[in-house]
């Protein structure tokens, strides 16, 4: 049974940010438990431990809870160095290619794939993704654009491809940096994931084009992993109620906006599901932000978040 020192993953089998964790977690060997999330919300279980962020996915360890895949793998990295993801010429690479496959390729992504679904994708999840945009999901918008993206979803394929023949020994085992999978085959694994699970005959034709992208791919998905134990989510909240937050240095370090420890701060993503998680500033740097927060439901907490891509105010 998960306890506080267990890496307990909130989640949905679909998703492509989660299988993101996923496979980190499956190179590395790691045991984890998950608790399956609804794909939309009200998700009231989760709430208490992320103040109301509400992207998918969310790690737990004990009392600290964190929000978004790029400080989720920077801490699964740093409690478990073996095996290493970071590696020589993945550091600070990585997130740069983070941002790319999250970014520009990901949005190609989802206007092939709804637009492929079409009239099929249910009220509730449109309602839903237009609450977390903040704008329209016009799926009439994605069928009529979902050609051309299919285009740019190809395009960005490509690039991958274009690195494995330029690795050395190209064909036979390279990953993208090295003879060894690391951060940056993570990232870039994610949008060709989503699109072999979602649209199968489209990701199967363009890999025929890109024949070391489809061996690289089926060596990352050959990867096996530990068999996740499954809780429930007051299970979860239970374990972040029984626990106390890991030791943190209370400091800041060179702020460009001064903040102190103890100062009540707001945090939210500075794109999509812009919802300001409120906390008591305990840690800030240039790569991590740790809120202190409160609630009945798991008492005392400590809220993880990236800095790039995250906007930071005073409460």
């Amino acid at each position: 049974m998960a306890d506080a020192r267990s890496i307990i993953l909130h989640e949905y089998p679909s998703s492509p940010f989660s299988e993101k964790v996923r496979l980190a977690l499956k190179l590395k060997n790691l045991a984890y438990a998950r608790v399956e999330i609804p794909v939309i919300m009200p998700r009231p279980d989760l709430m208490p431990l992320t103040g109301g962020y509400r992207r998918t996915p969310v790690m737990q360890i004990g009392a600290d809870i964190y929000c978004d895949t790029a400080i989720i793998l920077r801490e699964i990295e740093a409690r478990y160095p073996l095996y290493a993801l970071k590696l020589p010429g993945h550091e600070g690479l990585a997130q740069m290619v983070a941002g790319w496959a999250d970014g520009r390729w990901f949005q190609s992504s989802v206007a092939v794939i709804f637009g492929h679904m079409g009239d099929s994708v249910p009220d509730a999840f449109i309602k839903d993704r237009e609450q977390l945009s903040g704008r329209a999901f016009n799926i009439e918008a994605m069928k009529a654009i979902a050609p051309m993206m299919k285009d740019q979803w190809r395009a960005r394929l490509m690039l991958i491809e274009e690195r494995l023949a330029g690795g050395k020994g190209a064909g036979s085992g390279n990953y993208l940096i090295g003879a060894k999978a690391g951060l940056v085959d993570v990232h870039a694994y994610m949008n060709v994931w989503w699109m072999k699970n979602t649209v199968p005959e489209f990701a199967d034709a363009c890999l025929e084009s890109a024949p070391l992208t489809a061996a690289w791919y089926r060596r990352l998905g050959d990867v096996e992993g530990q068999e996740p134990e499954t809780i429930s989510a007051k299970d979860a909240l239970a374990v972040a109620r029984d626990a106390a937050p890991r030791l943190v240095a209370a400091t800041t370090r060179n702020e460009p906006q001064e903040f102190s420890p103890g100062e009540p701060v707001a945090v939210a993503p500075d794109d999509y599901g812009q919802v300001w998680v409120e906390g008591e500033l305990v840690h800030a740097d240039s790569q991590r932000i740790i809120l202190h927060r409160f609630t009945p439901e798991a008492e005392t907490i400590h809220v993880h978040f990236p800095r790039a891509g995250f906007l930071v105010r005073r409460a």
